[in-house]
């Protein structure tokens, strides 16, 4: 089978890779990507940047020379109900779209044996992905949670690659881990810490937290609970690829 995982940032998936087995940098490419060397399944995977945007550039990119049997987006995510731990994996059973003050729907067929077979090899419950068009506080988020929605999480990536997906026929699906918990806010805007193309930068970071020293320590204990999300994110996607 030929999967294309697509994820925002190399550090949600280091350890990912590091179960999947030996990667090789795709060059020619304007951002990061590399086939994984897996014994089962064509493995191409690609660094998508922060954002709906940039996902859905990446993603459009590479379907102008190759067209993968499955696509799987993963990466972070964080809780909206206090059901759900940091750590915990779930599996886009429905997704919506924040823009403004407008949300849009999209549903997922077929989908459910998937799931099914994936959960009894790996603790992952099924979930509602709300992805944001721009980063919004958990607070403004929450009024978009309708009471049937389970285990609601946000992100900002999942529905752009999935109704390029829907628009396309291509099968989809999605796996993200909780990186904050629904009683933890961030502190700042994501975006200050990326640069254009919503990939991680090291000297924006750094000239970030100097100039605000208070952020610093909420900054390491995300960082803590990032290493358990992609640690348990990893072992979700070994076992979904064994169901595929």
């Amino acid at each position: 089978m030929k999967l294309l995982i697509l994820f925002a940032l190399r550090s949600e998936v280091k350890q990912t890779v590091g179960i999947l087995g030996r990667s090789e940098r795709i060059h020619g490419l304007p951002f990061k990507a590399f086939r994984v060397d897996h014994p089962s399944h064509e493995i191409t995977m690609a660094e998508t940047g922060m954002g709906v945007e940039n996902a859905a550039r990446v993603f459009l990119r590479l379907l102008q020379t190759d067209k993968p049997d499955v696509v799987l987006s993963i990466g972070y995510c964080g809780a909206l109900s206090p059901d759900t731990s940091v750590g915990d994996v779930v599996w886009a059973s429905s997704i919506c779209l924040i823009d403004k003050q407008k949300i849009e729907m999209l549903s997922l067929p077929g989908s459910r044996e998937l799931f099914d077979n994936l959960s009894a090899r790996s603790p992952v419950r099924a979930g509602t992905f709300i992805t944001m068009k721009e980063w919004m506080k958990k607070r403004d988020i929450v009024p978009f949670v309708a009471s049937n929605m389970m285990f609601p999480v946000c992100d900002m990536e999942t529905s752009g690659v999935a109704q390029i997906c829907c628009s396309r026929a291509l099968p989809f699906f999605a796996l993200r881990a909780v990186s904050d918990g629904a009683d933890t806010e961030i502190f700042f805007d994501p975006w200050d810490v990326c640069d254009k193309s919503g990939k991680y930068s090291a000297p924006r970071a750094m000239r970030f937290f100097l100039l605000r020293p208070h952020l610093i320590s909420h900054a390491i204990k995300l960082q803590r609970n990032a290493k358990i999300a992609s640690s348990n994110l990893a072992q979700a996607v070994a076992a979904l690829l064994q169901s595929l």
